[in-house]
């Protein structure tokens, strides 16, 4: 069972390789625009590990603009993604 806790953990590793930070500068509020920079090829290598980790497709809608990528939002993703299966 995937819980929670541990998609976050995976998410902020996956977000700390591409950024190439180290992961305890990550919070769930941490916004990869905003606050690291991320330019738009960073955002669609972080989704496209987190979908091929998870076997999901992310539900990105229209409406989502580039800085609000945050992990609280890429962790809401995963779980919404989850349990449609």
């Amino acid at each position: 069972m995937v819980n929670e806790k541990n998609i976050e953990k995976t998410i902020m590793g996956f977000i700390a390789k591409e950024m190439v930070i180290a992961p305890d500068r990550i919070t769930r509020e941490t916004n990869l625009v905003n606050d690291l920079n991320a330019d738009s090829m960073d955002i669609v290598n972080v989704v496209t590990a987190i979908e091929a980790k998870y076997k999901i497709v992310f539900p990105i809608g229209p409406d989502v603009k580039s800085d609000g990528y945050t992990v609280q939002f890429l962790v809401d993703g995963v779980m919404k993604a989850l349990q449609k299966r």
